[in-house]
């Protein structure tokens, strides 16, 4: 499904002028990653069962030297996931960083939160097992549900009753991203994350308190790891990746500063 065409164009107007043109591109099994102002990463999704209908094709044209607005425009309406990570990696090199981005993880600041809270992860991530088979409220709700998850359509009375919600930076190109929002009247704290998503202060506008997201620190380390089909950020060879997260709520940062003074065994 198409990116959202609301936040998509606010995200555009931010971008510096003159618009960045992309340097550099890598395609890989799991990632896009590109250059404009920087190297930049976003998730190459490929759902599950797909087969090779996913994609239109792997070719995408010779968009080097293009302006990062126009590749915008060519694959925003797509429903094809390569083009549409296309997108993303082009956005997250080019947008200018928030000043009072900080190392972290985003989910450091709720490992005593989600003992007592009710929690929803929309897309399944690894923490949330962990925490759910710990016996913690924590829900997982997922398109293509594994064993214990909820589906999407199955998801309106537990996101409902969620206190603090977890949500994957794929809902901004699968179009849920806003429904979740409407779908979380009660929620204390809204986590968007991901290495798709942008680390961009408009998604405070949103309902969104704390955004989690990822930057290369070493291109050939990051390179290197995409290239042995590295999945995640979680297994990425140290240096070459890094978690930075940005918040509009002071008592997270105050947690975040309580969190990274603790061994990173409680804070699994």
């Amino acid at each position: 499904m198409p990116i959202n065409r609301e936040i998509l164009s606010r995200l555009l107007a931010q971008l510096p002028q003159p618009v960045p043109r992309l340097k550099d591109l890598h395609i890989f099994l799991h990632w896009v990653i590109a250059s404009s102002d920087r190297y930049a990463m976003a998730t190459f999704f490929r759902p599950p069962n797909a087969g090779d209908t996913c994609y239109q094709s792997s070719y995408l044209g010779d968009l080097l030297g293009r302006p990062v607005t126009e590749i915008a425009e060519m694959f925003a309406d797509s429903d094809d996931a390569l083009r549409l990570g296309m997108v993303k990696a082009c956005l997250n090199g080019s947008l200018p960083l928030p000043t009072d981005i900080f190392t972290a993880n985003a989910m450091d600041p709720f490992t005593e939160m989600v003992k007592h809270c009710p929690s929803c992860f929309i897309g399944h991530f690894t923490q949330a097992e962990i925490w759910r088979a710990r016996g913690y409220p924590v829900t997982i709700i997922e398109l293509q549900p594994r064993p214990g998850d909820i589906h999407w359509n199955d998801s309106k009375p537990a996101l409902r009753q969620a206190e603090i919600v977890f949500i994957t930076g794929l809902t901004l190109i699968n179009d849920t991203f806003l429904e979740v929002v409407s779908r979380t009247p009660q929620a204390k704290y809204r986590v968007l994350l991901g290495p798709t998503v942008p680390c961009n202060p408009l998604f405070f506008d949103y309902g969104v308190h704390l955004i989690g997201s990822t930057l290369i620190s070493d291109v050939d380390l990051a390179i290197r790891y995409c290239q042995h089909g590295g999945t995640s950020v979680r297994h990425a060879p140290p240096g070459a990746l890094r978690r930075i997260s940005l918040t509009n709520r002071p008592e997270l940062k105050m947690e975040f500063d309580r969190a990274t003074k603790q061994p990173a065994s409680k804070r699994a």
